[in-house]
C-alpha cells in the first residue's frame, strides 16, 4: 500500500512526515509504522561527482537496475545531450 499526503501549504504535510521519520517530537498520539517508509525532501542534495555516482548514491552498479532509474528520472534524454553523458 502507497499512502499520499497532500494539503494546502501550511497544512502540516511536511509537520507531519518530518515526526513519522523521528526529525521532529510528536505533541501526544501514538505513531505506528508497519513496514518501511521514504521520505524525499523538498531541497535537492547532490553530491559533487558524476552524474553516475549521485545515482548510485555509494551502491555497487547493476546495470540494469540503473538503466530503468534512469528511465523512471526521465533522465535519459538530458544524459544524451551531455557531452560525457552520465560520466558528467
Amino acid at each position: 500500500m502507497r499512502v499520499a499526503v497532500c494539503g494546502t501549504v501550511g497544512s502540516g504535510k511536511s509537520s507531519l512526515l518530518s515526526c513519522i521519520i523521528g526529525e521532529i517530537p510528536k505533541i501526544s498520539g501514538i505513531l505506528k509504522v508497519c513496514g518501511t517508509k521514504a521520505y524525499v525532501s523538498q531541497s535537492p542534495w547532490i553530491q559533487s561527482g558524476k552524474i553516475e555516482e549521485n545515482v548510485l548514491f555509494g551502491r555497487e552498479m547493476d546495470r540494469e537496475k540503473y538503466e530503468k532509474v534512469l528511465e523512471a528520472c526521465s533522465l535519459k534524454k538530458d544524459l544524451e545531450v551531455l557531452p560525457f553523458g552520465d560520466q558528467t
